[in-house]
């Protein structure tokens, strides 16, 4: 087993440049030519190479063999970098290379669908400060020195009384300003070559105005590039010669610059400085995942650039359309490429998933074109809901049914969803994005749809060939194979649902289409929530608001993660079955613990031969229209309704209380309404019983699960919004969507600002008459029908407004400056309750509050939102994933054999399920961002911190790049990245990780989140080592709050944080708060824990020893007090301070009595002294 999961020896390369110098790098022998190509073309040290081969003792390397595949290749080999000819295409490469380097790691893209999609703000948080840190802190901070003066840090100015601020979304510390290199780089007019020409090797004409004003005109050649002699009106485009000098050329555009323009070779050394800067990932393009698009973004800084309106033709040369891509033949050809090996399986799955990647980035941009007009249908005279289009080679078509299907499901209610294939959500229409597949414009007919019906069951096809196909997949999806009658009276036998379709496509090749109907009907809520409700609402008044509305479709699904855990449910309870008959059978005498131990084995081995005997299918059409008609002679159809209903019940009955369950233990706490419906979905959960899980957390006692019930109405809110935002945004311009945006968040979320918010004047659309109490209505009527639920009138003034905002900018695509908003609430908990900043500090904290009035003044607004807020509007889309097993199963296998205790073998395994993911999936992209973390935190746990830090900030940048600035696994990265610098000794910048994390952690949800009890504890631990005890003391004085408010007064993880609340009081010698906390802790856990266990044990020792000092503190201010009432000199030193660190000494003659009567002697001296001042501190209101 050692030997199949050692991990891979590393080949140590050392590159050959053509001018003499040595490039290192490292490789695994996995790695593709191509692969480490790309590296050298994204280093700075060799990014003035793109045309290139590598050539290994003399010999060509293929781009496309593995480096484990060279031909007698060593660990540690030497290869040349041999400068190759240029083509067409290479000279478009190699100026589109220099381009994005000028405009630096965060490359602003005018054509790209969203602002900065896959940032990253890493380096950003990070700042210039981090590197003195490293050298100084590690041994600053390995003991805590009571009398030192606090270190400053990031928490030392902020100001914690003051709401999250959208101003603050991007870090101070991001830096867009680069140095400028040029004036202009752009296409000369003289493009294309002549033809006498291009037969001497010229590719294009390029023109660069440097930063000294001086204009060169540069041709392209196949042996590089070098400055001609023309001009804007004399074409001469051969080398420009200078008495006495060589023409000017280089093979790289680059070194060619530098050769003509000194100021270019300094600003270009500049900009190489601060992109290295950035860690690698965070300069590298998402490749093989859609980006992410931050929801607020500041105003675009528009810049001038000659050569952005030439990037089609730089991108795809002379005729854009020989570049198209047949999709449909590559994803087909990358499914039936060999998977005998490993390299083979990886090979398959990374081609597969950078074409899915591709073909998403294209279907984005053909469905805006699509909608915003640009497109001409296929079948213009049809009705505008039929019409079909075809733009780079991809097949679009509206998601809506035009045949009639659903007349009798809800009609376009339905949820359409397709495989290998992409759903787009843009400006409130729903594209389909699909491979052209062979034949799909052929009329559907004998020779074409073979399997499944076309016309809801009037005719079925059920071709042999394609059945027997059908017959694996069935097994693994569980699929029952099933008799249907179509409506001429024929019978046929199915897998699928009717209203899957097989076709027989031009290549040969044959297709399944629309497998949405995979899974079988929900018939608890079918009959429950749709059929009884119809018949309801027949009888009773739709004024009865007691009685919800049916639900708006009857394509109710139960979904595939709920029938496998059905399925697997089934099978264990078959084979424990299997083993109690088995040992009945054997329980003749033989009773022995030989035969014991026999019995044992056998019933093992029925669990593992369990799933071959084992039969339990599903017939998808079954509670349908079509088996209603179907004769059932043998009553199969009988059993399989019986199947079905089981799971339905299984879903309403066991799945979705064992979800309350965990939300009331606290094993998932979801941190915002994507997390949410995420686990919903994973526990096989559909999101139309919101409502239940709404229902069923209110019953929950002392409003435990407050943080579950505020999620749970902010998503249907938001979900309710998109709908309505959806109706509002389809049939409008594009011009409109900025003013209807504005509008609809302003009755939503602005009413406390604005109760009468007006519409544009110019505005004579219905969406203008909306107010915040129609908007309310709507928002009410759509969580009651999609999700059976009625919120309360004003509902809307218990949410949570910046939460809020964000969700529903995510959900619809809309991008927003990042700003402050003025809501107007006094009193919202998402962004609440102060930590308290440092008393020094307050007077720094009200100018700022003077600086914001003033600009707040200075803009005023009668809305909190306007019309030129709404910045984008990008599609959201659904993509199916593309999995990679082996990647997935050396994680899963890591994770089991660390869960074992066998740290290195789940070490090593880890290690290789990470080269797969980043072969398969690429560095960036969220499934190899958790493998980087969890390898961290192996690393971590076993006191390799460095080696966990650099694993960590991995999962930051990939994270940030590819789920969002935002998310909450990005912030959890972050939380998680501060630890491990903490540990390393870098405090400092710990706490300036975690600073980030909370505000983004408040933005998304606030400080009353059950998990954020463990940040703030992290926190103020950190803070103790930076000698910051007060500050410090403010953050578990916070997470007791929140333990209190989760988990009860009387809970004794509540009694956890009363006793390290009680440590930190005696850190500030606050020894009365102390003992009264400790106490607190005591009589919590005394009763549930009993004297004897360890933790009663420790906390009663240390109430012991608080109370002592507390007494002997009471006693030295009574003596102080008296001799200053004798107005006797005070002493030189402060006795009190020495006792902070002696909890031990003796207190004096109080010593003797029992903590009862010393905490009452406490407070009865702390009452006597403070009766005599003004303005006390309010006591710490603790249970006793």
């Amino acid at each position: 087993m050692e030997e199949e999961v050692a991990v891979e020896e590393t080949y140590q390369l050392t590159i050959k440049l053509p001018r003499g110098q040595v490039s290192v790098l490292q490789a695994s022998p996995r790695e593709s030519i191509q692969d480490i190509k790309q590296s050298l073309i994204e280093s700075p040290e060799t990014c003035i190479y793109s045309c290139f081969y590598l050539s290994y003792k003399g010999q060509r390397l293929n781009d496309f063999i593995e480096l484990g595949e060279v031909e007698r290749i060593e660990v540690n080999s030497e290869l040349q970098l041999v400068e190759d000819k240029y083509t067409d295409r290479e000279a478009r490469i190699h100026i589109n290379r220099l381009r994005d380097l000028l405009r630096g790691p965060h490359r602003a893209n005018a054509t790209a669908p969203g602002i900065d999609s896959g940032l990253a703000f890493f380096t950003a948080v990070t700042g210039d400060a981090d590197l003195s840190v490293m050298e100084t802190e590690e041994e600053e901070s390995k003991e805590l020195d009571l009398d030192a003066k606090p270190r400053e840090h990031d928490f030392t100015l902020e100001d914690f009384t003051e709401h999250p601020k959208l101003s603050e979304f991007v870090p101070k510390g991001f830096d867009r300003n680069l140095p400028q290199c040029l004036r202009s780089l752009s296409l000369s007019g003289w493009n294309p070559p002549p033809h006498h020409l291009r037969v001497r090797g010229h590719l294009l004409y390029l023109v660069v105005t440097t930063l000294e004003n001086e204009t060169f005109h540069i041709t392209s050649s196949a042996d590089g590039f070098f400055v001609s002699k023309s001009t804007n009106h004399h074409f001469d485009p051969f080398p420009k010669m200078r008495p006495g000098e060589e023409p000017m050329s280089a093979h790289s555009l680059i070194s060619l610059l530098r050769m003509i323009s000194d100021s270019f070779a300094a600003s270009f050394d500049r900009l190489q400085q601060f992109i290295t800067k950035h860690q690698v990932l965070e300069v590298l393009p998402v490749s093989t995942y859609q980006p992410a698009i931050p929801w607020a973004v500041p105003q675009e800084q528009h810049t001038f650039d000659a050569s952005r309106p030439s990037e089609a033709y730089l991108n795809f040369g002379t005729d854009a359309g020989e570049s198209l891509r047949d999709w449909n033949d590559e994803l087909q050809s990358h499914r039936e490429l060999p998977r005998s090996t490993l390299q083979e399986r990886v090979l398959r799955d990374r081609l597969i998933n950078k074409l899915q990647a591709d073909f998403a980035e294209a279907a984005i941009k053909g469905a805006q074109m699509v909608i915003e007009g640009n497109v001409i249908a296929i079948n213009p005279t049809d009705p505008l809901e039929s019409q079909m289009y075809l733009y780079n080679n991809i097949f679009f078509s509206r998601a809506t049914d035009t045949r009639g299907t659903f007349d009798n499901l809800g009609r376009e209610e339905v949820r359409l969803h397709t495989l290998a294939s992409v759903l787009i959500d843009y400006k409130g229409i729903r594209m389909i994005a699909q491979s052209v597949v062979a034949g799909i414009f052929r009329r559907q007919d004998e020779d074409s749809i073979v399997y499944g019906s076309v016309d809801n069951g009037q005719t079925i096809k059920a071709d042999p060939k394609f059945h027997d196909l059908l017959a694996g997949m069935a097994k693994t999806l569980h699929l029952a194979e099933h008799t249907v009658t179509s409506g001429d009276g024929r019978k046929a036998s199915l897998y699928t649902s009717v209203e899957c379709k097989g076709l027989l496509g031009g290549d040969g090749r044959r297709y399944l289409l629309d497998l949405y109907r995979l899974n079988p009907v929900d018939v608890e809520f079918l009959e429950n929530e749709c059929i009884g409700r119809d018949i309801a609402n027949g009888i009773i008044s739709g004024t009865d608001e007691s009685v919800l509305p049916a639900y708006p479709h009857k394509l109710t699904l139960l979904r595939p993660e709920l029938m496998d855990v059905f399925w697997e449910t089934k099978l264990h309870a078959w084979a424990k079955e299997k083993a109690v008959m088995l040992q009945k059978q054997k329980a003749d005498g033989q009773a022995n613990a030989d035969n014991q131990e026999a019995e044992n084995s056998e019933a093992s081995a029925v669990e593992k031969v369990g799933q071959m005997d084992f039969e339990l299918s599903f017939n998808p059409d079954v509670f349908t229209a079509i088996v209603e008609n179907s004769y059932d002679s043998t009553g199969a159809l009988k059993k399989d309704a019986e199947t079905i209903r089981e799971a339905s019940v299984f879903l309403g009955n066991t799945i979705i209380p064992a979800l309350i369950a965990d939300f009331a233990n606290y094993s998932v706490s979801p941190l915002d309404g994507e997390a949410l419906s995420s686990i919903m979905h994973r526990r096989g959960i559909n999101i139309r019983y919101l409502g239940r899980i709404m229902q069923e957390v209110e019953k929950v006692e002392g409003g435990r699960l407050n943080h579950i019930k505020q999620l749970a109405l902010q998503e249907m809110t938001v979900r309710a919004s998109k709908h309505v935002l959806r109706r509002l945004l389809k049939d409008m311009p594009l011009s409109e969507v900025p003013k209807i945006v504005s509008h609809f968040l302003n009755c939503l979320l602005g009413a406390n600002m604005q109760p009468k918010p007006c519409a544009s004047a110019d505005s004579k659309n219905g969406w203008a008459d909306l107010t915040p109490s129609k908007v309310s209505e709507q928002l009410r009527n759509e969580i009651a029908l999609r999700y059976r639920y009625l919120p309360a009138e004003n509902f809307n003034a218990t949410l949570r407004k910046l939460p809020v905002l964000r969700e529903i900018c995510l959900r619809v695509g809309i991008q927003l400056e990042a700003r402050d908003y003025d809501f107007e609430i006094s009193d919202d908990s998402a962004v609440q309750t102060p930590i308290g900043s440092a008393s020094a500090h307050d007077s720094k904290s009200r100018k700022h509050s003077k600086k914001d009035a003033k600009a707040a003044k200075k803009e005023s607004r009668t809305t909190t939102f306007v019309p030129e807020d709404i910045l984008n509007l990008v599609p959201v889309t659904k993509q199916a994933i593309a999995r990679s097993l082996f990647a997935e199963e050396a994680f899963e296998a890591g994770k089991m054999s660390l869960a074992q205790g066998h740290r290195q073998l789940g070490l090593e395994l880890l290690l290789e399920s990470m080269s797969l993911h980043e072969q398969t999936y690429g560095f960036l992209h969220p499934e190899t961002a958790k493998c980087y973390a969890a390898i961290a935190l192996i690393y971590y746990n076993g006191d390799e911190r460095e080696a966990a830090l650099d694993f960590q900030r991995k999962a930051v940048i990939a994270s940030e790049k590819t789920c969002g600035l935002d998310h909450p696994e990005t912030i959890h990265y972050y939380y998680s990245l501060g630890i491990f610098e903490h540990a390393a000794g870098r405090t400092k910048l710990g706490l300036r990780y975690l600073r980030h994390a909370t505000r983004y952690w408040n933005l998304v949800f606030g400080d009353n989140h059950p998990d954020s009890a463990t940040a703030f504890n992290n926190v103020g631990n950190m803070l103790q080592s930076m000698n910051d005890f007060a500050l410090g003391c403010n953050f578990f004085e916070k997470a007791s709050e929140v333990q209190e408010r989760t988990f009860g007064k009387d809970h004794f993880v509540t009694a956890s944080g009363y006793h390290i609340l009680a440590k930190a009081y005696s850190l500030i010698n606050d020894f009365k708060k102390a003992v009264n906390i400790e106490k607190a802790a005591y009589n919590i856990l005394l009763p549930q824990l009993g004297p004897e266990d360890p933790r009663t044990k420790e906390t009663e020792r240390w109430l012991k020893d608080l109370t002592q000092n507390a007494v002997y503190t009471a006693k030295l201010k009574a003596m102080v007090q008296s001799k200053s009432n004798k107005k006797l000199d005070s002493p030189k030193s402060d006795p009190l301070e020495k006792s902070a660190a002696t909890p031990n000494q003796s207190s004096g003659g109080k010593g003797h009595l029992p903590i009862d009567d010393l905490i009452k002697y406490i407070e009865e001296d702390e009452h006597s002294g403070k009766s005599k001042k003004s303005g006390s501190k309010k006591r710490t209101n603790r249970k006793k």
